[in-house]
């Protein structure tokens, strides 16, 4: 019996043995459709944050030309409030 198995040539390339267990099969496929499933997970993650970086960015946009306009409103505040302390001051002298 060991002589059939002398008189062959190795095949090449890998090949699958009976000695594998079923479970070891199993194991390695159910890894590989977990990893499958988190690369899917993440692209949705991305795919969300895409999403909400372009609504960031439209707020951010609001926000900045809110706050320009609140500071032209305070220099003129502040020019106002400037004129009136000289006209004072020119009063008490």
């Amino acid at each position: 019996m060991n002589h059939q198995y002398q008189d062959r040539e190795p095949k090449e390339g890998w090949h699958l043995d009976k000695k594998v267990p079923l479970s070891l099969i199993f194991a390695m496929l159910v890894q590989a459709g977990m990893f499958i499933w988190a690369i899917a997970d993440i692209k949705k993650d991305v795919e969300v944050l895409k999403m909400g970086q372009n609504q960031q960015q439209h707020r951010d946009d609001r926000q900045d030309n809110e706050l320009a306009g609140n500071i032209v409103l305070l220099r003129n505040q502040l020019e106002r409030m400037d004129n009136k302390l000289d006209r004072v001051l020119e009063k008490t002298r």
